[in-house]
């Protein structure tokens, strides 16, 4: 068990190595009912299929990361389509004539039809996985804060406890296991989670998604999707809006 939760808290939760396990994972379960059949082709074509799993599983991770999260779930949905149908079209070309012009294969729809294929299952589990995460992080009632007398956010650095003013915080951002704590002054970068830092800090600081937490104090403007702090425009995530919007209503 401990070994478990070592890998998962040192490795897993680490993007690089998350994304170098599922490709060397596919490999694996790609290379049990092939190492049968690898020995009867020949030359390049002995590793073809691991080649393009590997091209796959990149697409995959840009598609699904860059594409599909910085454009889709930022409401820029028409950008989104267009890179995606022109990035996928465009491969699917190139594909084609490499297997036919490098690797002397006459038959390539069904290869085509698989980068498609993973693209969509890819993305599938892409969305489920972060549904499965939001819903995990969604604010719960029963977390122990300081009382609104706190004055100070404490972290340790190197060892040495640091305290920022309460009263100099904007917002924290989520950088995977670290923070980025922006103030008036200096942005800090401290090593908790966007969880571990909600539970330091009292209730005029509202988590108001998955990866930001606000200093009620500076909001400058609400809506029901976005809070405007210090000029910056922050969007509200779907299943804190409700919460969001009671806490603003119990703060005022």
């Amino acid at each position: 068990m401990a070994i478990f939760a070592f890998v998962y808290k040192g490795l897993l939760k680490s993007v690089i190595w998350r994304n170098l396990v599922g490709a060397l994972a596919l490999v694996i379960a790609y290379y049990i009912p092939d190492r049968y059949w690898i020995e009867t082709r020949a030359g390049l074509d002995k590793f073809l299929p691991y080649l393009f799993l590997l091209l796959m599983y990149a697409w995959i991770v840009f598609h699904n990361r860059l594409l599909f999260e910085d454009l889709y779930l930022n409401n820029r949905k028409r950008a989104y389509f267009l890179w995606a149908l022109g990035v996928m079209v465009l491969g699917s070309t190139i594909m084609h004539f490499v297997l036919v012009y490098q690797f002397n294969q006459s038959e390539t729809l069904s290869r085509i039809l698989n980068y498609w294929v993973f693209t969509l299952t890819g993305l599938g589990i892409y969305v489920m996985f972060k549904f499965l995460h939001v819903i995990q992080d969604k604010p719960r009632n029963h977390v122990i804060r300081p009382e609104e007398t706190a004055q100070f956010f404490s972290f340790l650095t190197n060892g040495v406890e640091k305290q920022i003013p309460l009263t100099e915080i904007f917002y924290l951002v989520s950088l995977e296991n670290y923070v980025k704590v922006v103030t008036k002054h200096k942005t800090h970068i401290v090593r908790l989670s966007l969880k571990e830092a909600e539970q330091k800090l009292p209730e005029s600081f509202l988590r108001i998604s998955r990866s930001h937490i606000v200093n009620t104090r500076f909001v400058e403007s609400a809506q029901a999707e976005s809070l405007k702090i210090n000029g910056e425009l922050f969007k509200v995530g779907k299943v804190y809006k409700r919460y969001v919007e009671e806490q603003l209503n119990r703060n005022t």
